[in-house]
């Protein structure tokens, strides 16, 4: 038992087909179970337990030892394959954290890890080594792969990719089936409240009011408490940045009546109802031209209406639109903004577009993914800012997250969204809550 261990992570010597193959099998899943722990520990906020930090931490180190171990079996191997050192130690980097971060952050893609895990371990260890009979070797070649697929732990890791594939395709299929529920009179019909103003009142009052509202909403739970991290930042008796001065603003006016009215973030507020909104990502400069699109309504995206079906536990909110949703200013469609101060308040913190129609993501570069490629975090919160040109600022929402941005092509659109508590281990797992997004004329 000794010398197996020793003969798996020593850094010295050569090795031959099988046995390397066997050992970086088991390296790999050892990897894998101890990244796992570590990510269970942190998406269910233990790592605050003194002991629990300190196993994460070992955890770590002893992953840190496993990648070194990796390593060192890819050039002992290809050292086997070429005799020369310099290029056994450059092929292992590459072909070990090389690879590693093409399928992790350039090129995420459940293919090309198990090309990573198992088809490159596989290739080197069925090369001939340099000393031996290449005739001799190669007519033995289908023996020799044969046996590789025939040992007990490829046997594991290919029944495990399969389950793990299976898995993933079951979970695409129930995000599908969900994505395609419409409302119904079977669903339940969700209060939408009405706007109000918040200019000059104290945050106090204003989560009072927030608490009332929640206890008569699907989020009712015992001893709520907005949360801090969301809310914390209200400033007292300050403006509110009102609803009807978000779409244009008018030059004509002083900036400081962009207090009154009912207050933007009375939306959210008012109504937790609303998991998660939508609004534009900018206001426009009010000009004749723009006067029809300046004074529709419908684009303060106010639902007309929310329902819930509780089998499938999805929030299907309706917006009715103009043709102005899809309008295009300056050659540029109108973009908008998935807004989540509701869904961040409730500890729903990452959020991932599952489905859509005639809605488009918009890559702000090749380093920002958007929310139809993998899972993102809401970091909405509100708090005093200037952007409402009121003297002494205003309480709005922040900040600009361009991985929430989008457009609308054509109407009629829809987006599914799947919203989690924790970091979902992947973009298919189901989802705490579904929330479905209807925009139709």
């Amino acid at each position: 038992m000794y010398k197996e261990i020793l003969s798996i992570i020593t850094p010295k010597g050569e090795l031959t087909g099988i046995p390397f193959f066997v050992n970086n099998l088991i390296l790999r899943i050892s990897a894998t179970i101890f990244n796992y722990i570590g990510f269970y520990f942190s998406i269910n906020n233990l790592l605050t337990i003194p002991a629990i930090m300190f196993l994460s931490i070992l955890l770590v180190i002893a992953t840190l030892c496993l990648v070194i171990i990796i390593i060192f079996n890819y050039k002992r191997r290809i050292l086997n394959i070429t005799g020369n050192l310099a290029l056994s130690i450059i092929l292992a980097i590459v072909l070990t954290i090389g690879i590693n971060l093409i399928t992790t952050i350039i090129y995420p893609s459940l293919l090309l890890t198990f090309v990573e895990i198992l088809i490159i371990p596989i290739i080197l260890s069925i090369i001939p080594s340099k000393d031996s009979n290449k005739k001799e070797y190669w007519q033995t070649f289908f023996a020799r792969i044969k046996k590789v697929f025939k040992h007990p732990i490829t046997i594991f890791v290919i029944v495990m990719l399969i389950a793990d594939l299976s898995l993933i395709k079951i979970s695409e299929l129930r995000n599908l089936q969900i994505s395609k529920i419409m409302p119904n009179d079977k669903m339940e019909e969700l209060t939408i409240n009405p706007l109000s103003s918040y200019t000059g009142k104290t945050k106090d009052e204003i989560l009072k009011n927030r608490k009332q509202t929640v206890k008569q909403s699907l989020f009712n739970i015992e001893n709520y408490s907005p949360r801090d991290a969301v809310f914390g930042q209200i400033e007292d008796k300050k403006a509110w940045w009102g609803i009807d001065y978000i779409i244009c603003s008018d030059k004509s006016i002083n900036t400081n009546q962009n207090g009154n009215g009912n207050s933007e973030e009375s939306r959210y507020i008012n109504n937790p109802n609303l998991l998660v909104g939508v609004q534009m990502s900018k206001s426009f400069i009010k000009t004749d031209e723009l006067k029809d699109f300046c004074n529709d309504k419908s684009l303060l995206f106010i639902p007309n209406k929310i329902s819930y079906d509780k089998k499938s536990n999805i929030i299907i909110i309706n917006y009715k639109v103009t043709k102005n949703a899809i309008r295009k200013i300056n050659n540029k469609y109108i973009e908008y903004l998935i807004e989540g101060i509701n869904a961040r308040d409730f500890g729903y913190n990452w959020v991932y577009a599952n489905n859509y129609e005639n809605v488009f993501f918009i890559p702000l570069n090749s380093e920002v993914t958007t929310l139809s490629q993998k899972p993102q975090v809401f970091k909405d919160f509100i708090h005093l800012g200037t952007a409402c040109k009121v003297e002494g600022g205003c309480n709005n929402a922040s900040p600009y997250q361009h991985e929430m941005a989008f457009y609308i092509k054509e109407l009629p659109a829809d987006m599914t969204l799947s919203l989690w508590k924790n970091k979902p281990f992947t973009k298919h797992q189901p989802a705490d809550i579904y929330l479905k997004m209807i925009f139709e004329e």
